[in-house]
């Protein structure tokens, strides 16, 4: 009974002590939720095009996005995205967005092979992951 207390008692001693100043772990990420309002039209080939999202989902959502008026709407924290996976390209769905990269200047979309495209202004999100919010 006591080298069963003696050995207990060690080795929570050793975890105790391997958990000593370690600074928690942090994500090699941010995740934010947004809706998806809309498209750009600059490519024939659809999956080419940046998609518009906001970022409000959350009162507390951080102000990374522009603003923009689509449609009549004006929206507070709109950043433009590619390689929105497929499922997900539906105005008005709710998105959950992990990401890494959001860039300082608004990025203007060239190269376009439409006669008359519409581009936003706006800065780029890189996605890393994304799925839908239930």
């Amino acid at each position: 009974m006591k080298q069963h207390v003696l050995l207990f008692s060690t080795v929570f001693f050793c975890i105790a002590l391997s958990c000593n100043n370690k600074e928690p772990f942090k994500l090699p990420y941010d995740n934010l939720g947004s809706y998806v309002i809309g498209s750009e039209t600059c490519n024939a080939d659809d999956s080419q095009n940046y998609w518009l999202l906001d970022f409000t989902v959350y009162p507390n959502s951080p102000h990374i996005g522009d603003t923009l008026i689509l449609n009549s709407i004006t929206y507070s924290n709109v950043l433009k995205v590619k390689g929105l996976d497929a499922r997900l390209k539906q105005v008005g769905m709710r998105v959950s967005i992990d990401y890494k990269i959001i860039t300082p200047d608004k990025v203007f979309t060239t190269g376009c092979t439409v006669n008359t495209p519409i581009t936003y202004h706006l800065k780029e999100m890189t996605i890393i992951n994304q799925f839908e919010m239930r």
